[in-house]
């Protein structure tokens, strides 16, 4: 890879190999005579953190950083060119093979989120990265200083590289954020606090003599600091799992190498001594990590299932997408997602962005190349400021649009639970547009049925009044002759026939007029008490059909109102009607009374009454509460009745038993509104 990298590769670099000798000073520390090599190699672990930070541009920069601080520093000490060159090589190597493992195996982004982090931290970055460090730096203390042991050598150095791996990196990888992130005040104070106690309990664990009592008690004391690293996993998560544990390591090994502390007072060798106290350390800070990488996954779990409800709530509330959509991307960042993005497809082919929260031009350069066209399939993305995955939204099988979100992948192969996450949202937005789309399109339908019944009705209404007309104009020359009785028998039915159709097709346009809001009442001074008589006049001849007895009654004075004379009629029409048609041949009674400022009138049939499931229901257009087979009508009565009533002020109800009838309250208010007065006053004696 040719070295074509810009100021801040070499910027970090310099930064690296500061860090390295400032590291390797602290680290030196902690050698334990006559081996050559410390029991905890710090640098270790930063090199690694500074290599999964980076991109992979800045690679060679960096090891060349790594490779140049290690060579001076050895030489600096007087040793041998061949000794510095093997030992700069093993921290290059250490370093690479560490980095390029993990960044294949655990993924770009490596926050400790998930317990296959710490595993492969331990194995990848430790266990196996350490291998060629040791070997060499092992090897070079053989050749050149003359080490007694290979193997003793080659055992402390590689606990040392994955100690020091174990160690350093979660801390460094914690607090180097993937993102941009700043903790609140109180959290920060928080984690001083606890940092502090972990501190003090350390130095009470280490700092003392050997007891004077049973061995036991020695190897056991250093339990004590686990309960305090544990809480600090609990409470901080991976950061404070991290940082305790380094704290903690940090004063076991310097007491030890003091001679002091359970560790440093043990009846044997310095490499033994070094070997207790890295194994207490490396079990210490797995157990840490693996502790906040379980929390932080039930976490995260719960999270996604929290935000997944949220949603289908958002989905759930509004058709419109426009609103939606930008909501639903709002709630995956950042509680999922550093970034999120949707695109749809118009209906002129191009791929335009409808939402997006937390997207930058840096994850939109990242996915140039990818789409459009849009995606047929889930796939992953990296850019300059991260990666993500990219999820089409299929309807019916054909895609419609795509959703970014900006997230850690696995870098496994294998979908993480934040790509299925990614998935079930795109999946959930995808049936939202659709049932946008089949909302709209029973709209236009319902649209289209309305306009074809007002053109309809309309329609209808032309030949309607020129058959009454002209059936009228007949009855009226025939009625003088006494012989045509036959001929007016005829001609009445056929005009009531008429009036009946007349009636059906004004409440059919009453619905449409109704449901499209353009209701206008023609208010005017009403004599309600006439009106109702008049209405029960007409209903006479129809009761008579039917044998059904009808019977008005008014109590008190005349009733008078600011209404609308032919709305009032139509609806005390519909109901006399309806008590009629559904009374079974018993007595209807009509009451009018005036009970404050409001008129009740109350119509009241002894017929089949009116089941509880549908009391509500039958106000509804084309509801009814029995079967079309066995009463007619297109159930419209009594849904116009109640909207006039409304537009009123006014109300309809119905008091009913299954089977010994109905009694239906109309109630409509009699005195004027003051804005009615001022609209204009009625001329006296109107």
């Amino acid at each position: 890879m040719a070295l074509t990298l810009g100021r801040a590769a070499w910027e970090r670099a310099v930064l690296l190999a500061v860090s390295f000798e400032v590291l390797k000073v602290v680290s030196s520390h902690f050698v334990f005579p006559p081996l050559s090599s410390a029991v905890l190699w710090l640098p270790a672990g930063l090199t690694l953190a500074f290599l999964l930070r980076s991109p992979t541009r800045m690679w060679p920069a960096l090891l060349a950083a790594v490779f140049a601080a290690e060579l001076g520093s050895v030489l600096s000490q007087g040793l041998p060119w061949g000794l510095s060159a093997t030992w700069a090589l093993g921290n290059v190597l250490r370093t690479w093979l560490s980095a390029a493992l993990m960044r294949r195996w655990v993924g770009q982004a490596v926050r400790f989120h998930h317990v296959g982090d710490v595993t492969g931290l331990l194995l990848l970055g430790g266990v196996v990265g350490a291998l060629p460090s040791a070997t060499l730096g092992a090897l070079g203390a053989e050749l050149w200083l003359g080490s007694a042991s290979f193997r003793s050598e080659w055992i402390v150095w590689w606990l040392s590289d994955t100690l020091g791996t174990v160690l350093v990196a979660p801390l460094i990888l914690t607090w180097w954020p993937v993102t941009r992130a700043s903790s609140p005040p109180r959290r920060l104070g928080e984690s001083f606090l606890m940092m502090g106690a972990v501190a003090l309990v350390g130095v009470l664990v280490f700092h003392i003599d050997g007891p004077a009592g049973s061995a036991a008690i020695a190897t056991t004391l250093p339990y004590a600091a686990f309960p305090l690293v544990i809480a600090a996993a609990l409470r901080l998560g991976p950061r404070g799992a991290a940082t305790a544990s380094a704290v903690m390591g940090m004063v076991a090994v310097e007491y030890t190498r003091l001679g002091r502390g359970p560790f440093g007072e043990l009846p044997v060798s310095a490499s033994e001594r070094g070997l207790s106290v890295q194994v207490f350390l490396a079990v210490l800070s797995l157990s840490a990590l693996t502790v906040a990488a379980v929390v932080a996954e039930r976490r995260r779990a719960e999270s996604a299932q929290r935000v997944l409800a949220d949603v289908g709530v958002v989905l759930a509330e509004s058709p419109d997408w426009s609103v939606t959509l930008p909501r639903v991307a709002r709630l995956l960042v950042p509680e999922l997602a550093t970034g999120a993005a949707i695109w749809l497809q118009n209906a002129e082919g191009v791929v335009e962005r409808v939402a997006a929260a937390g997207w930058t031009q840096g994850r939109e350069v990242g996915l140039r190349g990818r789409f459009p066209p849009l995606p047929t399939g889930v796939s992953e993305w990296t850019g300059a400021e991260g990666s993500g995955v990219l999820v089409p939204l299929q309807v019916r099988g054909r895609v419609v649009g795509a959703l970014a979100v900006a997230m850690e992948l696995s870098g496994t192969g294998r979908r993480t639970r934040e790509q299925v996450l990614a998935e079930d949202v795109a999946r959930r937005c995808a049936m939202a547009l659709e049932n946008a789309r089949l909302l709209e399109e029973a709209r236009d339908a319902v649209a289209v049925r309305e306009d074809f019944i007002a053109v309809a009705a309309h329609e209808l209404r032309t030949p309607l009044a020129t058959i009454t007309l002209r059936v009228q104009g007949l009855m009226g020359l025939l009625r003088g002759d006494s012989r045509q009785g036959f001929l007016l028998e005829r001609l009445d039915a056929i005009a009531r026939q008429s009036r009946r159709l007349t009636r059906l097709v004004e409440n059919v346009l009453d619905v449409g007029l109704f449901k499209a809001g353009g209701l206008e009442l023609r208010r005017e001074w009403v004599d309600l008490t006439a009106l109702v008589e008049e209405v029960v006049e007409r209903s006479i001849e129809e009761a008579s059909r039917s044998r059904t007895p009808l019977r008005l009654t008014t109590r008190g004075a005349r009733v008078r109102g600011w209404l609308d004379r032919d709305r009032v009629d139509q609806a005390l029409f519909n109901l006399v009607s309806n008590a009629i048609k559904f009374g079974a041949g018993a007595e209807v009674d009509v009451v009018l009374g005036q009970v404050g400022d409001r008129a009740r009138l109350v119509v009241t049939d002894r017929g089949i009454g009116v089941p509880p499931e549908a009391v509500e229901r039958i106000f509804g257009p084309f509801e009814r509460a029995v079967s079309t087979h066995e009463y007619g009508g297109l159930g419209l009565g009594l849904y116009l009745t109640r909207r006039i009533a409304e537009a009123h002020g006014g109300s309809v109800q119905v008091v009913t038993t299954p089977g010994q009838g109905a009694s239906f309250v109309l109630e409509l208010p009699v005195e004027p509104e003051l804005s009615l007065r001022e609209e204009s006053q009625p001329q006296a004696g109107a």
